[in-house]
């Protein structure tokens, strides 16, 4: 909401006058926000809107041609279903984790996504060995958090975290301020002029813009390793690179597990043991079935059977239904990186709610960057 109207009763800077937190906020003198504030701030604006609805999951959507409405039908925790009608709609899913087929497939109750770590802290802590998969910022603060309780104890006892990349290394994300304004409304516009089989091939160059590490939390890491290898000491954490996990097996009778790793450079496999996984392999667009349906019936697809999200956020239709269907933070070919990218949220958002109302409710910025992507004019 800041960044689409800074002077709204639920902008995050009235949050913090709202909260006695203005001045403590000037004085504590970052730019990033802590995660608990914000988690709360959230908190705090969702109790005051009255027409959030949580605990219903929607389980059928279909439009009503003679009514020119959408019919939304959703059910409760009780089981009770509820319908609505529309004139438009607005869909906002998110991602879900995704895994490798090695560890969808492995039934040992510590291989898990890097979604689970927080809940299986205790368990993990109990582990001698400990594996990590992946070098973006999830994976590194997974590591840093267990190589933070490490002691020098355990260590000595043999144990040990194993972090473990297919890149080349373990690199930082983008934070350069050029860098950034890819994730600006004015790349997204840009980006959304392309064809979209190039857009396909952009996204998939663009990984560490956004899969990468941040700065801070690499220097976290590094600095432990370095305080800890002092004298010579093991410091209990060892990284490999331009590894791949081909398979997992759980090893008969003690609870242990044993993971076959290809290097792809040496062209080379080894195994390698370790009594608990974390995957955070990322998370991936998974629609639900309802939504499917309506692909190919109301939602025009392309040949690989993607719905089409045009300029204005609205997914073209393949009928003569008068509803719009808006769509946020699609998968990222149709708007750019920056589509699931909370800076860029609100200017969408208010993208969408000037159409929804016919009128500028929202004064969106008409430009947002120094650089220009398009052909250079004299």
């Amino acid at each position: 909401m800041t960044l689409a109207d800074p002077t709204h009763p639920l902008s995050y800077l009235n949050y913090l006058h709202q909260q006695d937190r203005l001045y403590p906020f000037y004085y504590y003198d970052h730019f990033l926000i802590p995660r608990r504030e914000y988690d709360h701030y959230c908190r705090w604006a969702a109790q005051q809107l009255t027409s959030c609805h949580f605990g219903e999951e929607v389980i059928d959507v279909r439009y009503d041609d003679t009514r020119e409405r959408f019919l939304i039908d959703s059910t409760s925790a009780t089981g009770a279903v509820q319908r609505y009608s529309s004139r438009d709609l607005v869909i906002g899913i998110g991602t879900t984790p995704w895994l490798p087929d090695w560890a969808r497939e492995c039934q040992h109750p510590l291989v898990m996504h890097s979604a689970r770590f927080m809940h299986a802290r205790e368990q993990l802590s109990q582990c001698k060995r400990v594996t990590v998969i992946g070098s973006g910022q999830s994976a590194a603060e997974c590591v840093l958090a267990l190589f933070s309780a490490l002691t020098p104890e355990q260590v000595q006892a043999g144990a040990s975290i194993q972090w473990i990349t297919r890149a080349a290394g373990f690199h930082p994300m983008e934070y350069s301020k050029l860098g950034q304004e890819c994730f600006t409304p004015a790349y997204m516009h840009y980006f959304h002029t392309l064809p979209r089989e190039r857009r396909r091939e952009i996204v998939a160059e663009q990984g560490l813009l956004y899969k990468g590490i941040s700065f801070s939390t690499i220097g976290e890491i590094f600095d432990l390793l370095y305080e800890r290898s002092i004298g010579g000491e093991t410091p209990g954490l060892v990284l490999y690179s331009h590894c791949t996990i081909e398979g997992v097996e759980e090893l008969d009778g003690q609870g242990a597990l044993r993971m076959s790793c290809h290097h792809t450079q040496l062209d080379q496999h080894c195994t390698l043991e370790t009594d608990a996984i974390v995957a955070a392999t990322g998370y991936a667009h998974a629609w639900p079935a309802w939504f499917e349906r309506l692909k190919g019936t109301v939602l025009a697809i392309d040949e690989q059977g993607d719905c089409i999200v045009q300029p204005d956020f609205t997914a073209r239709r393949c009928d003569r239904g008068q509803g719009r269907i808006f769509v946020q933070n699609a998968e990222i070919f149709q708007h750019g990186v920056g589509s699931p990218d909370l800076g860029i949220g609100p200017n969408r958002n208010a993208h969408i709610i000037n159409q929804l109302l016919g009128r500028e409710q929202y004064r969106l910025p008409r430009t947002s960057t120094f650089q220009h992507y398009g052909l250079p004019t004299s």
